[in-house]
């Protein structure tokens, strides 16, 4: 069966969606959408699992679970101070990360419950399906939204995400998977996975000390160590950290286009960035129609956390994963330039669209 349902705990299922090669098996929660488990071959066919996560289903729950895997919204990434403006009315939502709100508040979508609904069997299909209350972690309007997963032959993750509102709102949704290519026990961190980032990314916004865009686009000249393009096609994530030490490593927002509208699933879907692991030869590669990504190296993942037993329960800890976040601009509510892609209206639509596709090198 390429769609399974396993019953995990009381009200949480895992779906498992396997494409017919089984060159690609991903593992889903109904609890924050979660991705729990990747399973791809690497170069000598041993079968390895990609993404950080845990076993059991409890630890989701713990406090220093980093947002593995999981659906983030209503708004993904930094809130400024916790505020936003929705029809002339100030808004404030819970401040969680130093000065700012993150990733949708104190219970996210990353923490809810979602219906699921198995679409097709081939390609191995699922749709998520969750309804957010009017006021909602201090969020207006009733906001339904759906995502789709599906795995296919092309050994592609696809997400497909749509949401709609009876009140104007604001809307920022993406996934929160971290990946190590190398599947954890070869390498437990990815400071030696290699980046290229394809001409599609133009540039990477200025933050201030707070993780918030200062407004600014930083030209690869500006900030040549966020370059992962032309002659530094190909370094590695540990390659230039000395100057990201107040973050850790990357947790930066990367530019692809400027379209700012709420549907981007009519746009093309662009392919930004590929990743790869000399540990096993898995290579990552990322495609979005959002104007934006979030390139994150885990540099705040607690130390305390071990992977999974497929992974060999090595220690967890900084570097341990990267995230590929495709959404929209932090803090965009609150600048005037990047709003409209924000701002969903009561007859609108947000919609996007992001693929992560995984082979591996055999050379």
């Amino acid at each position: 069966m390429p769609v399974t349902k396993l019953t995990i705990a009381p009200g949480i299922d895992q779906y498992t969606l396997i494409n017919p090669n089984k060159t690609l098996a991903v593992m889903i929660l109904n609890y924050g959408g979660t991705i729990t488990h990747i399973l791809t071959p690497d170069k000598t066919g041993a079968v390895r699992d990609v993404c950080l996560g845990f076993d059991n289903f409890e630890s989701y729950k713990q406090a220093n679970n980093p947002y593995f895997g999981a659906v983030i919204g209503r708004y993904a990434n930094r809130l400024g101070q916790g505020k936003f403006t929705v029809d002339g009315k100030d808004y404030n939502v819970a401040i969680n990360n130093g000065p700012n709100g993150l990733h949708g508040g104190l219970e996210g979508f990353d923490k809810k419950i979602w219906s699921v609904t198995v679409l097709s069997e081939n390609p191995a299909s699922i749709r998520l399906e969750l309804v957010s209350p009017d006021g909602d972690q201090n969020y207006p309007g009733t906001l339904t939204t759906q995502l789709t997963y599906t795995v296919n032959d092309k050994d592609e993750l696809s997400l497909e995400y749509k949401a709609t509102t009876d009140k104007d709102t604001i809307i920022n949704l993406t996934n929160h998977c971290y990946f190590n290519l190398s599947g954890l026990e070869l390498n437990p961190n990815v400071l030696d996975h290699r980046v290229t980032m394809t001409d599609e990314v133009k540039a990477v916004l200025e933050c201030d000390d707070n993780c918030l865009p200062t407004g600014k686009v930083l030209s690869w000249s500006e900030a040549p160590w966020m370059n992962f393009s032309g002659e530094n096609a190909g370094k590695a994530i540990g390659a230039r950290l000395e100057n990201l030490q107040n973050t850790k490593g990357y947790d930066h927002p990367y530019v692809i286009h400027n379209e700012y509208k709420t549907d981007t699933a009519d746009l093309p879907l662009r392919h930004a960035v590929t990743v790869y692991s000399p540990d096993t030869g898995i290579e990552l590669d990322f495609s979005t129609t959002e104007p934006a990504f979030q390139f994150y190296t885990g540099g705040w993942i607690n130390d305390q956390l071990v992977a999974k037993k497929a992974q060999g329960e090595v220690k967890l800890g900084s570097g341990a994963g990267f995230c590929l976040e495709a959404s929209r601009n932090p803090d965009a509510p609150n600048k005037p330039d990047w709003r409209s892609s924000v701002l969903l209206q009561k007859e609108g639509v947000y919609t996007q669209k992001t693929v992560y596709a995984f082979h591996a090198r055999l050379d």
